[in-house]
């Protein structure tokens, strides 16, 4: 059977979205950019990564600040420096504390690993600070750039000198909070919890810096908890030229107060033949992968066609449907015309039928009134008759019941007497 457009069309989505994640970024984390899992197995160390400051570190979390106790500073340092040119690192943690907030969290990319006041990680810091805190009485994410020569403690409003920044509620979620930084080519992008946060085209970061995540508790302590931190990328950034090693990242576009001009990295893609290599490599796993798939996408085709040849019959069967539903319509209207019809004729049946029997019934009152007044009216006249035909015979029936009715009386007179004149003897 020949290959529908749809076959076609898939397989070019597959291919395209194979040839963009090669080059942005591979499927699997740096293990020496990233943390295991479980992050530790001593409860003391952690593989490819420096710990400072008050950091408890647990088999599936690392303890930034210890829970419940104020005035408390930690961070976490990859023992390797970042050498993409494309990376995303993303990681999750949760803060919880009391009502009002105590405390902040940093994400780094810098040249330095040291303690300190910001968040628990030095001032005058070189390359890039991702801060979550409620400074301002609000939770937000900011952006900062220094360029080691600017002391963020000390300025007046340091959420002003923010490049970008956007709210978020992350204190006592009962969540856990993800963050996603992109870094590329003149590209920064901060993702919270699959949503968009900022992006900016104008940040230009050197390569060969440090990752490190940190944070620090007040006088009303926040507990800060990390729970997963992976870095993938791509591409090789370039070396630094022995004449800018000690040139600082940038934000292009905008003057630092502090100095008159300031010096960019801009990070180019690896064109090398390993980089071609790579992209080679996984052209053709995903070849494999779509001759795999090749008789499901055909089977897909096919399915595809039989719904077509199907239309045409769910075309008639609709057009049948609507017929008859039409009919149904007709023979309701006629059902319910010859119903009103039947129940009217029947109504003045049953009416003519009612005053046929009122009739009768009328007539038969009177017949039965007439024999009445005339039976009533001759039993007197009867009884009289019968009395004047039959005179003597009726007084003589009359005198022997009288007779009989008094010897019966005489009778009983004479035994009661004898009964209390007789008096028994006993022996």
């Amino acid at each position: 059977m020949r290959a529908s457009p749809l076959y076609h069309s898939i397989l070019g989505v597959f291919a395209l979205l194979g040839i963009c994640k090669s080059v942005v970024a591979v499927d699997q984390a740096n293990p020496l950019l990233s943390l295991s899992t479980p992050i530790s197995r001593d409860k003391q160390t952690i593989p490819e990564w420096d710990k400072l400051g008050a950091v408890i570190v647990e088999t599936d979390r690392v303890f930034l600040t210890a829970p419940g106790e104020q005035g408390q500073s930690g961070a976490i340092w990859t023992r390797n420096s970042n050498s993409y040119a494309t990376w995303v690192t993303e990681l999750t943690f949760r803060v919880s504390g009391g009502e009002r907030p105590g405390g902040g969290l940093a994400i780094w990319y810098t040249g330095q690993k040291e303690q300190g006041p910001i968040y628990g990680s030095r001032d005058f810091w070189d390359g890039l600070g991702i801060f979550i805190d409620s400074m301002g009485g609000q939770g937000n994410v900011r952006g900062h750039l220094n360029d080691g020569t600017i002391n963020y403690a000390s300025l007046p409003e340091p959420q002003a000198q923010a490049f970008a920044q956007c709210p978020l509620r992350y204190r006592n979620t009962g969540s856990m909070v993800n963050l996603r930084l992109t870094v590329g080519s003149r590209l920064l992008k901060v993702e919270v919890d699959g949503r968009a946060c900022f992006e900016t085209n104008k940040v230009a970061l050197p390569p060969n810096y440090y990752l490190g995540v940190s944070a620090a508790s007040y006088d009303k302590p926040d507990t800060f908890e990390l729970f997963s931190f992976k870095t993938t990328g791509s591409g090789v950034a370039e070396s630094i030229p022995q004449n800018r090693k000690n040139a600082q990242p940038g934000y292009q576009g905008q003057q630092h107060p502090d100095r008159n001009q300031q010096q960019s990295y801009i990070v180019h893609d690896d064109k090398s033949a390993e980089t071609i290599k790579e992209l080679s490599d996984r052209l053709a796993t995903l070849q494999r992968i779509a001759e795999s798939n090749v008789d499901k996408i055909k089977s897909l085709s096919e399915d595809v066609e039989s719904l077509h040849s199907i239309k045409p019959l769910l075309e008639r069967l609709d057009q049948r449907l609507g017929r008859i539903e039409s009919i149904v319509s007709r023979t309701e209207n006629q059902f319910h015309g010859a119903t009103a019809n039947m129940h009217e004729s029947t109504k003045q049946n049953i009416a003519a039928e009612i005053t046929r029997l009122t009739e009768k019934l009328d007539a038969v009152d009177h017949v039965i009134r007439e024999h009445t007044t005339s039976l009533i009216g001759t039993i007197p006249e009867s009884i009289h008759e019968a009395v004047k035909k039959g005179g003597p015979s009726i007084w003589a029936a009359a005198f022997v019941f009288i007779a009989i009715q008094g010897g019966l009386v005489t009778g009983y007179f004479i035994y009661k007497k004898r009964r209390d004149d007789y008096h028994p003897k006993y022996l």
